[in-house]
């Protein structure tokens, strides 16, 4: 009895020492990423290995810090392409990036129009009323459906993207949680459909980071860093516009990209101030209507013209407009511009058809430069 009562005082000793000197826990596994300097590990790296990894996530810019998020606060990390979110026992979930996205640009999903009817091979959605169809619905079907996507809230439409220094225009959906891409050019690949870089994006709109600049706007951006300094996301890419000149300066309209059905665009009115020695900016929405008169019939003097449209109705009821830019020196001329907001308050404003952009400074004070190349 005595033996057996040593041997276990013996066992008990040796299972203490052997406790002691092991660590309290195992040394939780990470991977490091080089390209953006930041770190996944633990219930994210796992559930961001098992579904996809790089080409569906992107690389993580951010570290896993604490947010609050629709009424939630817990981990939360981002990616290029998502937000990762650790809810504990129920898992880790994808943010809803789809619709802040549409949010954040003014075009809040429910205002975006509906299918009146369903193709066949389509499936129908009540609970969002959008339809989803083709490879999209494929690739939906195939990648995690309703929990990796959740629902559809758009259908199908183009859109301009930024691909580096380049414009992509192509056919996209949104979903609640991402944006889905079609790239008929690369059929047959397993990236026939891509992923937007919406956790980029929402990451940057929401943090101080700065955004790249867009396409035609970067050696511009890098030239006057003082006065332009960081671009803000979701810039304007490839959008309707419109230019005319006057006796003593311009009018440039550019298209609102967002749902607001009370306002087309915003028309920016540039002149020469003498007080000031410099061209300078004003900016003013756009009310004129399709179905609206689109002039008053005045008569210009020989050589001149009356503006019309938006133009026009800016032109004819603000006094102080029409006696500082006087009459048109030409007719309404279309083109397509970029437009970017910046941080420190200025805009910078590609017009495409003249290889030109408007600096738009804080101050009022504007410039007119070529492209910077």
């Amino acid at each position: 009895m005595k033996r057996w009562t040593l041997a276990l005082t013996l066992l008990l000793a040796m299972t203490g020492a052997l406790a002691a000197a092991a660590p309290a826990g195992a040394a939780e596994r990470q991977r490091c990423f080089p390209e953006t300097g930041y770190c996944v590990s633990g219930a994210i790296l796992r559930y961001w290995e098992r579904n996809g990894g790089l080409p569906v996530f992107g690389y993580p810019i951010s570290e896993l810090r604490i947010e609050t998020v629709e009424n939630w606060t817990g981990p939360v990390q981002w990616f290029e392409r998502d937000r990762l979110e650790d809810h504990g026992s129920v898992g880790v979930l994808a943010g809803r990036l789809g619709a802040q996205a549409l949010e954040w640009q003014g075009r809040p999903w429910q205002s975006l129009p509906r299918p009146t009817s369903v193709p066949r091979g389509c499936r129908f959605f009540p609970e969002t009323g959008h339809a989803l169809c083709g490879k999209f619905l494929e690739y939906w079907q195939r990648n995690g459906g309703l929990m990796r996507f959740g629902y559809p809230i758009s259908e199908p439409m183009t859109e301009t993207l930024a691909n580096g220094d380049e414009l992509w225009t192509g056919t996209v959906q949104y979903f609640e949680r991402r944006r889905m891409e079609y790239h008929p050019e690369l059929a047959g690949t397993r990236y026939e459909v891509l992923l937007g870089l919406l956790g980029r994006d929402m990451y940057t709109a929401l943090s101080d980071r700065c955004a790249p600049p867009a396409p035609f706007l970067g050696p511009t951006t890098r030239a006057y860093p003082d006065i332009l300094g960081c671009p803000s996301a979701f810039p304007k890419l490839a959008v309707p516009a419109a230019s005319q000149r006057f006796e003593r300066g311009a009018m440039y309209w550019i298209a609102n990209t967002s749902t607001m059905p009370w306002q087309s665009g915003n028309i920016w009115v540039v002149f020469y101030d003498n007080a000031r020695g410099s061209l300078v900016w004003q900016l003013h929405p756009d009310y004129w209507r399709e179905g609206e008169p689109a002039s008053a019939g005045l008569t210009p003097p020989p050589g001149l013209f009356e503006p019309i449209r938006g133009f026009g109705k800016l032109w004819r009821e603000n006094p102080t407009i029409r006696e500082t830019l006087g009459w048109a020196v030409e007719p309404e001329r279309a083109d397509t511009a970029v437009e970017q907001y910046f941080r420190g308050g200025a805009f910078a404003i590609y017009r495409m058809n003249s290889d030109r952009i408007y600096i738009m400074k804080p101050d009022g004070a504007a410039e007119d430069i070529q492209r910077i190349r």
